[in-house]
């Protein structure tokens, strides 16, 4: 694994122990200023780190018990695809999503979810 690709898995294991955390501010800080966030091909998307932060305000807020597990990653270049397993509680049944990154200069430029 290249330096670059090894960096970019670490800044996305950072940004999973954020998200687990309830943390939407430390989540919300790895995105680039300009960064999207949305299913893949979406209509409705958040488009900045800003928006980013307001929607995972409203996410932990609605779902305190909300994690994600990744149970595997494929990386290369400036991309990192996770397949995840999030559960929103404890009683509520997980679901899986496919987490498509694109990263550049230590931040995440994209997020497209596949569910």
């Amino acid at each position: 694994m290249n330096a670059i690709v090894a960096k970019n898995c670490q800044i996305i294991d950072q940004l999973v122990l954020a998200y687990n955390a309830h943390s939407a501010r430390a989540f919300a800080d790895f995105f680039a200023p300009d960064a999207f966030h949305g299913a893949l091909r979406a209509e409705t998307a958040q488009h900045s780190r800003e928006e980013i932060y307001q929607r995972y305000v409203e996410v932990f807020s609605q779902f305190p018990e909300n994690s994600t597990e990744v149970v595997h990653r494929i990386a290369f270049g400036d991309f990192v695809v996770d397949h995840e397993i999030v559960r929103r509680s404890l009683q509520a049944e997980p679901f899986e999503v496919v987490a498509i990154y694109t990263l550049k200069n230590g931040l995440i430029q994209s997020i497209d979810f596949v569910r």
